[in-house]
Parts: structure tokens; sequence; C-alpha cells
């Protein structure tokens, strides 16, 4: 599984020419600020293979299209060229792009590498399920530290939790799901290293602001289907969960159902776009609105 940063997209290729278009919406400090999110987010992936950084572009398409995709990779390699001369096309390389086509055409850095594939056992498989490169990516989104009290209320397996574990070991780690089979999977890989029981979302007794992050990931309603009222209810219990220096950081495509929310309780949030299984979706870092501040407006 791999995690990928968008840097800019347009319509569409119907002729060679068409392809420029792309190259106009790939700007410098665009690309710049996807190397400095790699770097963030996953530094084991980075390292340098030796001399200057190397570069090489990659397209996946749905189909075939009257212009050849070597083309628009081609087109793509030379317009990173004029940008940084002193890189070196290479592959395998530093920095993979990689031109995304099935009707909108995509272009985004690759963040992730293979170490990241499995974290640990390797778990069954549910619909839905977290991969550990996107576990990865909302950990250091979320800027967990060791000694905070984190909680993922639709844990699964525990991915996220034992991503937790691994990168910040003296965490306290709480973990639910409704799911008995993927309870008793979460505490067989963790190991101890997390608190985790069974519990519908709805249900959970912590007392508010028991929490320094919150971090989950969301049903989307596909493979996992969306019960009850998650996204509107269930998200305000988790800002709730959360001191008033907290954060909560979810996984979701559906900004459609979540921003409403986030609007509603005056939280304030950041995204970053990453490709999950061939969807686009969302990581929200969300910080609530403080009490003092919501009991002043009451």
């Amino acid at each position: 599984m791999d995690v990928f940063a968008e840097i800019c997209r347009v319509r569409g290729i119907a002729a060679p020419s068409d392809i420029a278009k792309l190259s106009r919406r790939l700007d410098r400090p665009g690309l710049l600020e996807s190397i400095a999110l790699k770097n963030r987010l996953f530094p084991e992936a980075n390292r340098s293979r030796g001399g200057r950084p190397s570069y090489f572009c990659f397209v996946r398409q749905n189909k075939d299209h009257r212009v050849h995709r070597k083309q628009v990779a081609r087109q793509v390699g030379l317009s990173i060229a004029r940008m940084f001369p002193r890189w070196r096309l290479n592959d395998p390389a530093d920095l993979e792009f990689w031109v995304f086509w099935a009707g909108e055409v995509l272009l985004a850095l690759r963040l992730s590498d293979r170490t990241l594939k499995y974290r640990g056992r390797r778990p069954p498989e549910r619909p839905g399920a977290l991969r550990p490169t996107i576990a990865a990516a909302m950990v250091e989104l979320g800027d967990v530290r060791d000694g905070h009290a984190v909680l993922d209320p639709m844990c699964g397996t525990g991915t996220l939790l034992l991503e937790c574990s691994l990168r910040y070991p003296r965490a306290r780690l709480c973990g639910s799901d409704r799911s008995d089979e993927a309870t008793r999977s979460a505490e067989k890989r963790l190991g101890g290293r997390a608190s985790v029981r069974r519990c519908d979302l709805e249900d959970l007794d912590y007392p508010p602001g028991g929490f320094d992050r919150v971090l989950t990931n969301l049903p989307w309603g596909d493979q996992a289907p969306i019960r009850g009222p998650v996204y509107t209810k269930g998200v305000a219990k988790l800002l709730d969960l959360v001191d008033d220096n907290g954060i909560v950081v979810v996984l979701t495509p559906r900004r459609d159902l979540l921003e409403p929310t986030l609007r509603r309780l005056r939280a304030r949030w950041t995204t970053t776009r990453v490709l999950v299984q061939g969807t686009w979706a969302s990581i929200y870092v969300v910080r609530r609105e403080s009490r003092r501040d919501a009991s002043k407006d009451a």
C-alpha cells in the first residue's frame, strides 16, 4: 500500500498538446511542498542513494488513450528537469512522480516506500481496513508524542495503535471497536501495548477532555457501512474527548458528511489528500473550539 501527495491535476488529455496543461500546473513551490511532506512523514523512505537527487515519472491509466502514457511521462520529466537541472533521471529513484489518468489527470508524489507495507504481524483482511502507510501519516500529522493519551474508537485490528506504539512507546494507548473479531485481532497484534475493548462509539464512557489525541478511520460507506450518526453526533463526541490543546485526526473521503459538522462545532482543520486503494481521501487534522470560548458563547 502506497501513500501519495497530490501536486496538481487537469481535466483530461485528448491530444499531445494537452500535456502542456499538466506541465503548466506543475510549479516549483507545490513540488517542494510535497517533498517536504514526504521528508516529514516518512523519513525512513528518504535515504538518498548518494550524490544528486534522482527522480522518475510513472503513468498509471485505467485504459489505453490516443496519447501514449510514455509521452506524458516524458513531458512531466522534462518539466521537472527544467525546474531542477541538477537532478538525475533514474530508476530506481529518490523521488517517484506518478500520473494517475482516469478521466481527470492527476500528478502526485509517492511519499512512502515498501518498508511500510506491514508492521508486525500481518492482520486478517477486513473490509475498509487501514493500511500501515496511511496510519503512519496520520500519527505524524497528529503530532503524537510519548506520554500522550491516545484513543482510536474504531480501531479495527489495531493498525493505528500499533503505529503509535512503534513510534512512541511511552504513549498511553486505548482502542475500541464494535466487532469482537476485530478487538481480538487488535489485542493479539498489540501484545499488551494498548488497552482494547469491544464498544460502540456511542457507548464510550470516557470523561470529556480525557485524551491528548484521538485518531481514527471513519467509515466511508462502501466497504465499511455508515451506521447511525457517526458523522454528526459521533464526530462531536470525538472532539469532546480531547482536551483544549488536543487534536482529532480522521481519515475519510466524505467531506460532504464531515465538514458540515466541523463548521457547526466551530472546529478548525487542515487536510492532506492521500490515495487509498484507488480512491482519493483526506486526512483531517482537527482542533476543537476551546471549552472556555464555547462557554462564553453559551
